[in-house]
């Protein structure tokens, strides 16, 4: 891919409302899934549940790759490196305060998704880095 190409790509993933993320189990196999995100001071996050499979991934292997999409994971960019992290619980205000705005039905699916979750399974925020 040339630098025109890269640029396009990474305007196409910081733009949409869907990144596919592509986690690695520990035998290198990887698994993906189409997300709700956002960027901010290049940085991408991700909200989902505390035991779904790309967090316990996540756990065992920080590495991920991410790339535009749309709902149903069909991919609009390339794949860019990166690597995630899990916010400590002190970093993940400003952080849902940006998914409320982006998301206007986020709010409502955050409080049900943690209504009758054990502390584990709560909603969890993910950071991406790019390499």
């Amino acid at each position: 891919m040339n630098d025109i190409e890269s640029i396009k790509s990474l305007t196409q993933l910081k733009e949409g409302k869907h990144i596919n993320i592509k986690t690695f189990r520990k035998n290198g196999e990887s698994a993906s899934a189409p997300v709700w995100f956002l960027e901010d001071k290049d940085k991408f996050y991700i909200c989902t549940g505390g035991s779904t499979f790309k967090v316990k991934r996540i756990r065992n292997n920080p590495e991920v790759q991410i790339a535009a999409s749309d709902e149903n994971g069909n991919l609009k960019s390339e794949y860019f490196e990166g690597n995630a992290r899990i916010l400590p619980k002190d970093e993940v205000d400003p952080i849902y305060t940006l998914f409320r705005k982006k998301y206007s039905g986020f709010r409502i699916w955050n409080f049900f998704a943690n209504l009758i979750k054990k502390e584990e399974k709560k909603q969890v925020y993910l950071e991406i880095t790019l390499k």
